[in-house]
This record gives structure tokens, C-alpha cells and sequence, in this order.
């Protein structure tokens, strides 16, 4: 895969994509170590531990649309409805031998829960909002 810009992400939660009204999109995984040095080692040693993903969102604040990130993210929060699949297509095109799709899929407790959401509204300026996305299970990154 040649080098990406973002114009052509996709980015989908709950079956909503909501791509279109963002500005970022950044993906963090991270994973946990744990030091396992004993009393003789000369220098320290880890384990690695289980990974975590989590999916960072920025975009324009359009409340009017009803398909739009505002609206399928609030009601997520606001109906406490539990995870849910998140979607993340780096240059759009879909998985594919260079063109990885990560998925994160709801089954039971495990999928993408919106741990973070913020609306800013600055005084003569554009209305945003930002969100989190705290991945639980496994998280896939796809290519065909």
C-alpha cells in the first residue's frame, strides 16, 4: 500500500457511516507489559500483556442531520445499549491484499463502546464534536 491520505477513509458505528462529517480519525493500540525481572537479571524483563484498541474521532457538529455522528453516537450513550460494531477503512476501498479493514464486531460483551464524547460550540467559530471508542474483544484487520 502506497503512502494514504485520509480524504477517502471510511469509518463506520452501529452500521451508521459517519465519514463524511469528520476531520480525524486515529487508531492506538496499545499493550499492556508487565515486568518479570528476577533478583539475577542483569537488565529488566516484560511480558508483553493483552492489547487494547481504541478509536479517536473528530468532526463538524451538524445536530439537524438525523443519520449524522451526533445523533448515532449520543443514542448509543443514551440508551446504554452496549457495544457495537466499529468499522475503520483507512483509504476507503475496502480489505484488500494492500488495504487492511479493521473491524471491531459486537457479539455479546465484546465490541466498540463510546467511552468519551465532547461537543464544542467556540464563540464565532465551528461547532465540533470528538469521541472515543474503547474496543473490547478482538479487533481484525482484514485483507483479502
Amino acid at each position: 500500500m502506497a503512502r494514504v491520505h485520509g480524504k477517502d477513509t471510511n469509518f463506520s458505528f452501529n452500521g451508521v457511516a459517519i465519514e463524511d462529517e469528520l476531520n480525524s480519525v486515529t487508531m492506538d493500540v496499545t499493550v499492556a507489559e508487565s515486568e518479570i525481572t528476577a533478583f539475577a537479571d542483569v537488565y529488566g524483563n516484560y511480558l508483553a500483556g493483552k492489547k487494547g484498541v481504541s478509536f479517536s474521532v473528530s468532526g463538524s457538529l451538524d445536530p439537524s442531520l438525523s443519520g449524522s455522528g451526533d445523533a448515532t453516537i449520543f443514542d448509543h450513550i443514551a440508551t446504554a445499549s452496549g457495544p457495537k460494531t466499529l468499522i475503520f477503512d483507512p483509504d476507503g476501498s475496502g480489505p484488500d491484499t494492500n488495504s487492511p479493514e479493521y473491524t471491531c464486531t459486537s457479539s455479546g460483551l465484546t465490541g466498540a463502546l463510546c467511552s468519551n464524547y465532547t461537543i464544542n460550540l467556540p464563540v464565532g467559530g465551528t461547532a465540533s464534536y470528538s469521541a472515543t471508542f474503547q474496543c473490547s474483544g478482538s479487533t481484525t484487520r482484514a485483507v483479502s
